[in-house]
């Protein structure tokens, strides 16, 4: 038989088996199996998201971004009460309050107020109704510090 020689077709014989129905049910059996795979899958990913999320929430201590409208209000706590202009505000998430530090111009022009020279305040953030923030700076600012800003002598 020659590469260009024409077949004769073969006449499917009375004892063979018709296949289709046997590739069709393996078909579906696949489309089974593979929605089972699908399945697995997304439950592993929506573990692995909640463990990841689990894992990267602030804890006592860590530093934050601070919530909507916190910073400004701290700013202008500091420009209205204080009397001094934040330069760096950084927040750190205490449970239910923020400890803020906030770095101020330091004013060495006025000699008789030794407070004015100091560049850096701490100060508690308590969140209250309406979205108000209850800020106050202690007069004690010795207790505090970046690696343990949640506690202060």
């Amino acid at each position: 038989m020659g590469l260009f020689d024409e077949d004769v077709d073969q006449i499917a014989q009375p004892d063979d088996k018709n296949r289709l129905f046997e590739t069709q049910q393996e078909i579906t059996g696949f489309n089974r199996h593979y929605v089972k795979l699908l399945l697995i899958v997304a439950a592993l990913v929506i573990v692995v998201g909640t463990v990841i999320y689990y894992i990267t929430l602030p804890g006592i201590g860590d530093q934050v971004l601070g919530p909507k409208g916190l910073e400004e209000n701290v700013r202008s706590y500091f420009l209205d009460v204080q009397k001094r202009t934040a330069t760096d505000v950084t927040f750190f998430y205490c449970g239910g309050y923020y400890t803020v530090k906030v770095d101020v111009e330091a004013r060495y022009d006025i000699p008789g107020n030794p407070l004015a020279a100091i560049p850096t305040y701490w100060a508690k953030a308590v969140s209250r109704d309406g979205g108000k923030w209850d800020i106050s700076v202690p007069s004690d600012q010795t207790g505090f510090s970046d690696a343990d800003p949640c506690r202060s002598k």
